[in-house]
């Protein structure tokens, strides 16, 4: 009896540490896909996955540099800083799970793939004003594009530990949208 009531405490313990989005069943994250905008991805290949998670993580990073440089608006700096730091961290998260993965799944090119470098060259070009219009709107759709692979990866992905790096990102990026939504119109 008392070896069963430590571990049900163990498991409350455990499951208290873990934010509240990723207790969900059937996939992590509280918003839907019209909340979002955007519907999961379903039947994403592990490689795929994989691929389309780094260079999303690329995105937020080397976009969120131009938007430290770049911006004139503290809010806009704010929300760069944490999207450098959460896809930093998402990026280790993923890259961490590879030699998990079976069969495994190949470390993805750390370059931007062409989509990804033809939007960090418009935001490059922009300025002024122009370039937080640019970057929020940007900012929105890399969200939705990225709530709708990392959702639909953690409800049917064929991977367990790629499944697990889905559940734990859409967390993340559901923070991120709501964050977007509440930055003043305009940026």
């Amino acid at each position: 009896m008392k070896k069963l009531m430590l571990a049900t405490s163990i498991i409350g313990l455990a499951m208290a540490a873990v934010p509240a989005g990723a207790q969900m069943a059937g996939g992590a994250g509280t918003l839907s896909a019209s909340d979002v905008g955007a519907a999961p991805m379903t039947g994403t290949p592990s490689a795929n996955y994989v691929a389309w998670a780094a260079d999303g993580d690329l995105y937020e990073i080397q976009s969120s540099q131009l938007a430290l440089s770049k911006s004139k608006s503290d809010g806009v700096k704010q929300f760069a800083r944490e999207m450098i730091a959460d896809h930093r961290t998402t990026t280790k998260t993923l890259m961490a799970a590879l030699p998990q993965t079976s069969p495994k799944v190949p470390k993805p090119p750390m370059k931007p793939s062409d989509a990804t470098a033809a939007k960090l060259a418009a935001l490059r070009d922009a300025s002024g004003g122009s370039f937080d219009s640019l970057y929020m709107q940007q900012q929105t759709q890399a969200h939705q594009q990225a709530w709708a692979l990392h959702k639909g990866y953690a409800t049917d992905g064929s991977d367990p530990a790629l499944r697990q790096v889905a559940s734990s990102a859409v967390p993340i990026i559901e923070k991120h949208f709501q964050h977007l939504k509440s930055m003043p119109a305009g940026m």
